[in-house]
């Protein structure tokens, strides 16, 4: 080349390059999330640990069925199946709870209780029935205002008690029509 072929590149020169950083260099390395491996019943739809391994050796604690595990790395074989199973566990909890505090309470608020006696397996003890309320002894023409009481006798005659009072029973003469 000539020397004005030189000077001609000198002067097509451009500016000089802005310097930029080095790209950086791309790795083909995985997430913690992406590399996990899901396994899931096919059949109920719920997650299975690994051991109860994949494939036709499979089986599902949830639903016991043989041969129904599949896999997969990063997600769940089919999300939409475990949100279904996932929906059908809290209804089936919910339903278990209600029964056991239906269970728990008495049906009325006059019903008594189940002893505790029967919770724990053991034998019912039997108690008298206790009477609450008004009493009247018809031969002695007494009135009583019982709470808690075992035996229904009269105090004064040991006769037996009528519930009620006396007027229920006995009609004043000025009150009778003839």
């Amino acid at each position: 080349m000539t020397s004005e072929g030189k000077n001609v590149n000198k002067k097509t020169k451009t500016k000089p390059r802005k310097k930029t950083t080095p790209r950086k260099k791309s790795t083909k390395t995985l997430s913690p999330r992406s590399r996990k491996i899901y396994r899931q019943c096919m059949s109920c739809g719920g997650v299975v640990d690994q051991m109860y391994s994949t494939g036709d050796n499979s089986w599902c604690p949830h639903c016991f069925d043989y041969g129904s595990i599949l896999e997969e790395i990063g997600e769940l074989p089919n999300p939409q199946h475990y949100g279904s199973w996932l929906f059908e566990q809290k209804e089936a909890e919910e339903k278990k709870q209600k029964t056991a505090v239906e269970n728990s309470q008495p049906k009325s608020l006059m019903e008594k209780p189940a002893p505790a006696a029967s919770f724990f397996g053991g034998k019912q003890v039997k108690t008298r029935k206790k009477h609450t309320g008004v009493y009247s002894c018809p031969k002695c023409c007494v009135e009583f205002d019982l709470f808690m009481d075992a035996d229904l006798k009269c105090d004064d005659c040991d006769g037996p008690l009528v519930k009620g009072s006396l007027d229920d029973y006995y009609v004043d003469e000025d009150d009778a029509e003839y």
